[in-house]
């Protein structure tokens, strides 16, 4: 073999190898570059999980339902009508404002805690006093037409013109007694109906009552998911 044709040989040797060593530069350096995103992904995934429940959704909260003391503390506001009751039959009414109180404490203790408890808490005080007014109320204007239409109807029974009032008045006399009866009662079992409710996760709404006070400003959890589905 001449001198010419090993120099030749020498040369496309040499260039081969120069090919080798760049290909295994290169699959070398795609190796690296893949184990880097490999680490990338694997540290980008502890993170969403992690902020993932940082950044909980009032919706998602609301999914899940509230916890059990939630519901507990919950049912107790509504079911505190069984107080105001047995304290407004023993004390012939004197001491019915304690218990619609109650509610109004464990409101003033969740409000900042659990928008659930808080919602029916601050229902379930604003429906027993208004029912304690509304007794009230009855009860003085019952007083105020019942008295005048007995007086008018026993001086007018001089002349005879009375005895046709006497049906009327009468109704009066059995139907106020029978109402100032029924309405604690009918609160009573709204309030532990109310309680029933809650306490099985629901969100019970007492009638105008829940309206009243949405239109106010204090929304339910059920209310403010509405309101998010909405703008979505």
């Amino acid at each position: 073999m001449s001198d010419e044709e090993k120099d030749l040989r020498d040369e496309v040797k040499s260039e081969d190898e120069d090919e080798d060593v760049v290909e295994v530069t290169v699959e070398a350096d795609s190796e690296v570059e893949a184990e880097a995103e490999n680490e990338a992904e694997a540290e980008a995934v502890p993170e969403r999980e992690v902020a993932e429940p940082a950044g909980t959704t009032l919706a998602t909260k609301t999914e899940t339902g509230p916890t059990s003391n939630e519901r507990i503390w919950a049912a107790l506001a509504h079911a505190s009508v069984l107080l105001t009751f047995i304290l407004g039959v023993s004390t012939g009414g004197l001491a019915v404002i304690v218990g619609a109180l109650v509610p109004l404490i464990i409101w003033l203790a969740f409000r900042d805690r659990s928008r659930f408890v808080a919602f029916h808490a601050i229902q379930a005080s604003v429906f027993q006093l208004a029912s304690v007014v509304a007794w009230v109320g009855l009860l003085i204007v019952g007083a105020a037409i019942l008295i005048p239409a007995w007086v008018v109807t026993i001086l007018l029974s001089l002349v005879l013109i009375g005895l046709l009032l006497l049906p009327l008045v009468l109704v009066l006399t059995i139907a106020l007694p029978a109402a100032l009866v029924v309405m604690p009662l009918a609160v009573l079992v709204y309030g532990l109906y109310g309680a029933f409710e809650v306490y099985g996760g629901r969100d019970f709404r007492y009638w105008l009552v829940a309206d009243w006070i949405e239109k106010r400003g204090v929304k339910s959890e059920a209310t403010e998911l509405a309101v998010q589905s909405v703008s979505r």
